[in-house]
């Protein structure tokens, strides 16, 4: 099935938010015109919103009441092409929050070009329990404290009954896990988000983020898919998804606030 780009652009901004509702961990924001969540911990990745559609004259307002819900905790806020009203940045700029990033997404709709792998790097997928018990090397990997990564890992676990997610992790040979991925398969959709990775500093640049792709757009195609989507941070993983034959089709930009 070929997937439209306009498909796959909304898929890019909504599935930064496809964690569903789960207790003791996650709660929707429950603000009309936005989607978000909020979490326990205190940080722009944990809770985050975005993909806001709200009118000009409620704007302002809205990123009122939305500081006040999220209170004291920090928090990131995702503009994206869809983004309602289009200076809706300029306006979180105003209100306090930083531009903290930017970011590439990016798709693959030939799931069946060749991928070049380092012979030496090896995949595999682990179960979530497995995942949550290397929630340390993984948060070190990406650049995250180790309670916001095992909260991801465990927030997965407990959605994996509705929503399709595989872990993995990958090595140089030597059973030392350097990097890790996800791989989710969006409900009712021939697309996949390739999500999460990371690699340990001292392993970037050996060809573990690659192999990681390849094997997760491998099981995708596997499974029936044909589309795969990647939000990637523009100064490391978007350059080499591009090589890879990803296409970039939106630009998102990532705010952030400290809260209080």
């Amino acid at each position: 099935m070929i997937v439209a780009e306009r498909a796959l652009v909304e898929a890019i901004e909504s599935t930064l938010f496809i964690y569903p509702a789960v207790p003791g961990l996650l709660q929707e924001l429950g603000i009309p015109g936005l989607r978000g969540r909020i979490t326990k911990i205190s940080h722009p990745l944990a809770n985050l919103c975005g993909d806001a559609r709200f009118s000009e004259h409620e704007a302002d307002a809205l990123v009122e009441k939305v500081r006040q819900r999220y209170g004291d905790h920090a928090f990131g806020w995702v503009t994206g092409p869809s983004t309602r009203p289009a200076d809706l940045p300029k306006r979180l700029e105003t209100a306090g929050l930083a531009r903290a990033d930017s970011i590439a997404g990016l798709a693959l709709t030939d799931l069946d070009a060749p991928i070049p792998v380092n012979p030496q790097a090896q995949v595999r997928e682990i179960t979530w329990q497995d995942a949550i018990a290397r929630s340390e090397m993984m948060a070190r990997a990406y650049g995250l404290p180790t309670e916001v990564m095992r909260l991801f890992n465990e927030m997965l676990a407990a959605m994996s009954p509705r929503i399709k997610a595989r872990a993995y992790i990958a090595d140089l040979g030597d059973d030392s896990p350097a990097a890790w991925s996800y791989l989710v398969y969006l409900p009712d959709s021939p697309t996949v988000l390739l999500g999460g990775a990371g690699t340990l500093e001292e392993h970037r640049g050996k060809g573990l983020y690659t192999a990681l792709v390849a094997r997760r757009v491998a099981d995708a195609r596997a499974d029936g898919r044909t589309a795969a989507i990647i939000q990637a941070d523009r100064r490391t993983s978007a350059p080499i998804a591009a090589k890879l034959g990803f296409h970039e089709l939106c630009g998102l930009e990532f705010f952030a606030s400290s809260g209080g």
